[in-house]
């Protein structure tokens, strides 16, 4: 997939075995993975020392959105990719033009998205 291999890519999900699968599927695609991290709290103190390329977010962290960390990233220049299970009309307005990719998903979906993203 990606020749890139220096490309890091930040995994916020609070979902633990979600979080491992996109954690072996990037680390397979040659990524630097960067968390995973379960909270928007874990995610922000990352942040401190941390600029990713690109983050995968998952948009409900426990019964809180993720919306902060997004918008940290995004004054970063980090790019930015949600995942939800919910349309893009749960997003605020200033991150609705950032792609989404609909939960359940197939892994090459999230790849894809990855990779079209970084273009």
């Amino acid at each position: 997939m990606s020749t890139d291999k220096c490309n890091s890519v930040l995994i916020v999900e609070d979902e633990t075995l979600i979080a491992m699968d996109l954690q072996d599927m990037l680390q397979d695609a040659g990524y630097r993975v960067l968390g995973p991290v379960g909270s928007v709290a874990a995610a922000m103190r990352l942040l401190d020392g941390e600029k990713p390329d690109l983050a995968l977010l998952d948009v409900n962290l426990g019964g809180e959105n993720v919306f902060k960390v997004a918008t940290e990233l995004a004054s970063g220049q980090s790019r930015i990719v949600f995942l939800t299970g919910h349309s893009e009309q749960h997003l605020p307005e200033e991150h609705r033009h950032r792609p989404l990719v609909t939960k359940p998903y197939l892994p090459h979906t999230v790849l894809a998205a990855i990779e079209r993203t970084l273009m």
